[in-house]
């Protein structure tokens, strides 16, 4: 059988930047699935992980394309998902280098070309956004992580050697279709408007963002009851009140605490200057 798989895209960087948005718009292009994170098939045989670590985000048990998906050795995973959706270009936002490296090692052998994107954001709201999430996170340690990860990601970037972009979270939050337009461009595809109403289309993510999912599912009027798109208490109210259109989030200009803020400019001012949002 001939190869459907033509196009995978991994997106790295550090969690919390936004790359479940990225992925949802990418994926609402009508040659394109966006799989969330494709690392989570490790956890479809295993029972002693939680259900929402190894079923699609927004449908649950009953999704048409994880439903009853069986990873086999003899196929990469993006050979496999291109035959399950019939799309051509699969975007994956494991953005763990392990993963990444390892899949671009099964597929570059293949017809497939590789696109890597580096998601970006403001250091500071990624740290404000992990201790909404993790308030019993010790601050010190979260930034030394994202510093870590960032460093680790910042490498992989420069070594990489084939097509590969940078993305901004502010600027894809403040200009989507610009943005938009400038990543089809990128993967040599034609830009359709309305992938920017994202959350309109048909999505089967596995992992990430459950806030970005939640929005998701409400657009679809899904069940809310057997999505695990679900979002903590502290968070509800900001995703119930949240308008479908794209919006940038900037919450941690009133949230982070100024300690917080003044420990993660001695430890990671320098390195976040590229990251740095102060529009």
């Amino acid at each position: 059988m001939a190869r459907i798989n033509q196009k995978v895209g991994f997106i790295c960087g550090a969690g919390h930047s936004g790359s479940t948005l990225l992925g949802l718009i990418l994926g609402s292009h009508r040659d394109c699935f966006y799989c969330g994170e494709a690392n989570k098939t490790r956890y479809f045989q295993d029972l002693h992980k939680p259900e929402r670590k190894r079923t699609c985000k927004i449908c649950g048990s009953n999704c048409p394309v994880w439903g009853d998906f069986v990873v086999i050795d003899s196929l990469d995973i993006y050979e496999q998902l291109s035959r399950q959706t019939g799309k051509a270009i699969v975007i994956d936002s494991t953005k763990e280098i392990k993963w990444i490296t390892e899949q671009i090692t099964a597929i570059e052998n293949t017809n497939s070309q590789i696109f890597l994107l580096f998601m970006q954001r403001d250091g500071r709201a990624v740290i404000n956004s992990y201790l909404r999430k993790y308030p019993e996170n010790n601050v010190e340690q979260r930034i030394n992580s994202w510093v870590e990860k960032i460093n680790n990601t910042q490498l992989f970037y420069e070594q990489f050697s084939g097509k590969k972009s940078k993305v901004k979270y502010e600027e894809l939050a403040s200009k989507p279709a610009e943005v938009t337009k400038r990543l089809c461009d990128f993967f040599e595809i034609e830009y359709q408007p309305e992938m920017v109403e994202y959350y309109l289309h048909e999505h089967h993510p596995i992992g990430g963002n459950s806030g970005t999912q939640f929005l998701v599912a409400k657009a679809q009027n899904k069940n809310l009851d057997t999505s695990f798109a679900k979002v903590s208490e502290n968070r509800r109210d900001y995703y119930q009140n949240h308008g479908l259109e794209i919006s940038l989030d900037l919450r941690w200009r009133e949230e982070l605490d100024p300690d917080v803020e003044r420990l993660f400019v001695k430890i990671a001012g320098k390195i976040n200057e590229e990251f740095k949002w102060e529009v």
